[in-house]
């Protein structure tokens, strides 16, 4: 088989596992055939899965949910609540939590209203070592110290989510993404961002599209630098954060190599690992060729 299409087909994998008996997977057997074993936690965490949509509403937000409580029950790394309530934000109610999942939210700054209090709770909560994990929209939207908070915000997605995209591992030794793919590039059928007010300085890009790619580069963005990133981590105070473009297409949430990065990406919110996260220069391997 070929790398690409094996690359493709990697995330329906878990099918055959049904196929035996003539049986469809829901999405929730996908999800729990692909999730990765990890070691022990420390503890058991708790977080919030938030995915109240103030703009766009994605048809993945469901699975998303899943996703989570899957992740929860088969790592043990933590317990999860699923809520759209507000009153989860105010100061006292945060606390409860060690982490909080936006899950493909929308234009939230039309929730966390001004003068509400919420904003400046969500900011303190981080800046005073809460975790955030951002999947996809979750960076659609926002006030400045939120989009300062996850490194960026939407603007466009000229990689549709019918696409295929190559995507580039551009930091292979570490400990989020190192087992992805065995560290190497991919690609992925998924609705991919261009971001505004991104500044590479300020976090540490783990992957990222790979501007060498003909396919990629017909749908070429309008950042002169060609700097198109599409994970990465960051801390923010003494808060820790890690944002994931992907999530658009259903089943990335049952693709195993996505996970892999997902559930790391968890680990090193909630604290149970310690990973670098000072900004990196953007690989030449990576950068358009004269």
């Amino acid at each position: 088989m070929k790398k690409s299409l094996l690359f493709a087909v990697l995330p329906l994998f878990a099918v055959g596992l049904f196929a035996a008996n003539d049986q469809k997977p829901s999405e929730r057997e996908l999800v729990e055939a692909a999730m990765p074993k990890v070691e022990a936690p420390k503890k058991k965490h708790r977080i919030l899965c938030f995915s109240k949509a103030y703009g766009f509403k994605h048809k993945s937000i469901g699975i998303g949910e899943t996703m989570l409580q899957v992740m929860g029950e088969k790592t043990g790394l933590f317990e999860v609540t699923v809520s759209s309530d507000l009153a989860n934000f105010e100061p006292e109610a945060i606390k409860k939590f060690d982490a909080i999942c936006f899950n493909n939210n929308t234009k939230i700054q039309n929730g966390f209203k001004e003068g509400s209090g919420l904003r400046e709770s969500l900011i303190n909560y981080v800046k005073n070592g809460g975790g955030i994990f951002a999947i996809h929209s979750a960076t659609d939207g926002g006030w400045p110290e939120y989009v300062d908070m996850m490194g960026g915000d939407f603007k466009s997605h000229p990689w549709n989510a019918g696409g295929t995209w190559d995507i580039a591992n551009e930091d292979p030794t570490h400990p989020i993404v190192k087992e992805v793919h065995e560290g190497k590039g991919f690609k992925l059928r998924d609705e991919l961002y261009l971001y505004k007010d991104f500044d590479r300085s300020k976090q540490r890009v783990l992957l990222a599209l790979d501007m060498n790619s003909e396919v990629n580069a017909k749908k070429k963005g309008d950042r002169e630098d060609n700097d198109y990133a599409l994970a990465w981590v960051k801390k923010y105070g003494e808060g820790r954060v890690f944002v994931s473009a992907f999530g658009h297409n259903n089943e990335v949430f049952y693709d195993p190599e996505i996970l892999k990065m997902w559930v790391e990406g968890f680990r090193y919110v909630l604290g149970e690992i310690e990973v670098e996260t000072m900004s990196i220069p953007k690989p030449d391997f990576n950068l358009p060729e004269d």
